[in-house]
């Protein structure tokens, strides 16, 4: 009897139990809340135009799904079920969260969207004026984060940007050469133009008046003249920044006292230097020398002389301070007794009756003296007039009548100090 009971008690534990699994199971399988959920994307690694796959629960509520730089609708998906959605990802998609937009709401993704760019540059206009619009077409270039233009200077603002054209504002510093572009995604890319873009410069046509006058108002007149952000005489050491007046095609400054003749620099705001291809020049300069018959210095050194000179610096294409033609030499002599020698050639001076010679003398240098002497012989003394050009021309006796000239020696005394030399030789 005793047992009969417990089995009656623990069949009836057992039915109990059994129900109540049996209605949780049931429950379980009508849980379904309902709502959207989006648990994965993929795959890893997907490029545009390939196919991505969106799983989660009640997925068929969605109607499209938005990314950063597009949204694909429900009419444009593969394929879409309760559990997963297939699609072709667009070309305008750019890395960020993914939204799904359902007829309940919306759902965003967890973690952000990222690809890997085959970013691509076609083509760009060719020449273009800083403060300017640039176009550049291409593939991917909405990705595109950076734009390096020569010299380091660097956009990150940008006039627009789509799958196939970027456009940018040139910036005032640009400087002409190649285009570097660079874009995020899972691998970082950046991208080499194969051909440079051509920054615009600013060119002279003229001057007004010419000839020029020093602390008198004067008239450049050129193109893309906007672009200067200084004018830089010969004399000078630091552009003129102060105009009265600037314009697309004129600049008009005052000229300083210290300015001389020759070639005029313009430097852009990229700090690309221009010259004219004319000189400026002044009322009250000096006539043109005549023609050597024989040069030792016209511009640079002549005939194969070289320089064998000691306790000296020497420029010698120095356009500061110019007698004649488009250069001088600028002689530093940075010890006593230094010396300028024309050397390692020779010249038979028959047919020659003067060496001539123009030395400009800098401050300080009034009074002071140099000897001239050909072959180490016979020296001649000259003295130096500051802040003028003057122009020696020296007799055969007066260098001991030497029948050739195989080196020519210009050495200063006791003194240090610098000149500007020019237009040497024979006549």
């Amino acid at each position: 009897m005793k047992t009969f009971i417990k089995t009656s008690v623990l069949l009836f534990w057992l039915a109990s139990i059994a129900v109540l699994l049996l209605t949780a199971c049931k429950k379980d399988d009508s849980g379904n809340s309902g709502l959207v959920e989006l648990l994965s994307f993929g795959p890893s690694g997907v490029q545009h135009g390939e196919e991505i796959k969106f799983i989660g629960n009640n997925l068929q509520k969605v109607n499209s799904i938005q990314f950063v730089g597009a949204t694909v609708e429900k009419a444009g998906f593969k394929s879409q079920s309760n559990e997963l959605i297939v699609l072709v990802l667009p070309d305008a998609v750019e890395a960020g969260l993914v939204k799904l937009i359902t007829t309940d709401g919306e759902i965003v993704s967890r973690s952000p969207l990222n690809l890997e760019i085959p970013l691509q540059v076609t083509s760009f206009t060719p020449v273009v004026k800083p403060g300017a619009n640039l176009t550049i077409q291409g593939k991917f270039l909405n990705w595109v984060t950076e734009l390096r233009f020569n010299k380091d200077i660097v956009v990150t603002e940008f006039v627009s940007k789509s799958v196939d054209e970027l456009v940018v504002t040139v910036p005032m510093e640009a400087q002409s050469g190649p285009l570097v572009l660079s874009a995020g995604g899972t691998e970082p890319i950046s991208v080499e133009t194969e051909t440079s873009l051509d920054v615009v410069l600013p060119a002279v046509v003229s001057f007004d008046p010419s000839p020029a006058e020093r602390e008198k108002e004067f008239t450049i007149t050129g193109t893309d003249l906007d672009l200067v952000k200084g004018v830089l005489f010969k004399g000078l050491t630091t552009p003129i920044t102060n105009f009265i007046s600037q314009s697309e095609t004129a600049i008009k400054l005052m000229i300083p006292a210290e300015a001389n003749r020759g070639l005029i620099s313009l430097v852009a705001f990229s700090d690309v230097v221009v010259e004219s291809e004319e000189p400026v020049l002044f009322v009250g300069d000096l006539p043109p020398l005549p023609a050597l018959s024989y040069a030792f210095y016209v511009d640079a050194l002549m005939n194969n002389w070289q320089n064998w000179g000691w306790n000296t610096t020497i420029d010698y294409a120095n356009k500061d301070n110019i007698r004649d033609g488009d250069a001088a030499m600028k002689v530093n002599y940075t010890g006593h007794w230094g010396a300028l020698k024309f050397a390692n050639n020779s010249v038979s001076l028959a047919g020659y009756n003067e060496i001539t010679f123009s030395i400009f003398g800098t401050a300080g240098t009034n009074g002071k003296r140099i000897n001239v002497k050909a072959n180490d012989g016979v020296a001649y003394t000259i003295t130096i007039e500051e802040g003028k050009w003057v122009e020696y021309k020296l007799t055969k006796a007066d260098l001991g009548n030497p029948a050739t000239i195989n080196d020519l020696v210009f050495q200063n005394f006791d003194w240090t100090g610098t000149i500007y030399f020019d237009h040497a030789g024979l006549r």
